[in-house]
């Protein structure tokens, strides 16, 4: 059986590689609920920049409901994708490949930013992180609005089941019926196995997801990190970055926070 695998290899290169089929994945999601939070937490008034868009599902949506948006990722085949969502849903979509650490915009461009579905999190340090937030902070007008979700550090339990890639790939490709003894999701062009797990130190996510690809039958194996973040890490952050944290929530309907809640969003605005 044809397998490939993918590395540890930057995230940009792993999100291109894989572009299509998170493309399948992101639209499974609920984004009109998202979108309604969005909606409930950032008026329409002024530019918005939206933090690692991917295809534009959320972009999109909030252009046609009036919102003026600007779209950021560094991979460009997602980039790509996005643009063809925006002419087909007849928007105008600013889409724009650069780094969140280092925004290719001038200062107060922005009245709101964005960042959903745990895009922020990708860089090997927690002072690359900070240096995201500060930038949303230099580029947010005056009273801008930063809108954050991330996964709640919190929730999250520890998780040390061993994966060895090399032993799910032999199984499948010699025993069919071995691929019964895993999870796996479907979706429209392919069937994907996750495994999680958290480090010791309880700070990084590590999934290893498995492709593998209806029509043709091939297996990608792809790794994945990301780092989670408390609730008062995130605040020290924000404040390092000279943004005030205004609200938090635990899930796209405005629900208040408890380290139970699944997700972490945070407003902050640019005092």
């Amino acid at each position: 059986m044809p397998d490939t695998e993918k590395d540890q290899r930057p995230t940009g290169a792993i999100f291109d590689e894989i572009s299509s089929y998170w493309t399948e994945i992101a639209d499974a999601l609920d984004t009109e609920k998202q979108v309604n939070f969005v909606k409930s937490n950032l008026n329409s008034k002024g530019l918005i920049l939206d933090l690692g868009c991917g295809s534009g599902r959320h972009a999109v949506q909030l252009s046609k409901i009036g919102y003026e948006i600007a779209g950021l990722d560094f991979s460009p085949r997602l980039l790509r994708i996005a643009k063809l969502n925006s002419i087909k849903a007849n928007v105008n979509l600013t889409l724009v490949r650069a780094d969140i650490s280092f925004l290719p915009f001038r200062p107060n461009a922005f009245s709101g930013i964005i960042s959903l579905d745990s895009t922020f999190g990708y860089f090997p340090s927690k002072n690359e992180d900070l240096r995201s937030l500060q930038e949303a902070d230099r580029t947010l007008a005056d009273g801008g609005v930063f809108l954050l979700d991330v996964f709640n550090g919190e929730r999250m339990s520890l998780r040390t089941g061993r994966f060895r890639v090399r032993d799910l790939l032999y199984g499948l490709a010699r025993f069919p019926q071995f691929s019964a003894l895993f999870r796996w999701l479907e979706y429209p062009s392919f069937y994907m196995l996750q495994k999680r797990r958290i480090g010791k130190n309880k700070g990084i996510l590590r999934d290893i997801w498995v492709f593998r690809d209806k029509k043709t039958g091939k297996t990608l194996v792809v790794r994945h990190a990301i780092r989670l973040y408390t609730l008062a890490l995130l605040q020290r952050l924000l404040a390092e970055s000279k943004l005030k944290v205004t609200k938090v929530y635990g899930d796209y309907e405005n629900e208040a926070f408890t380290k139970d809640s699944r997700r972490l969003i945070i407003t902050a605005v640019k005092a």
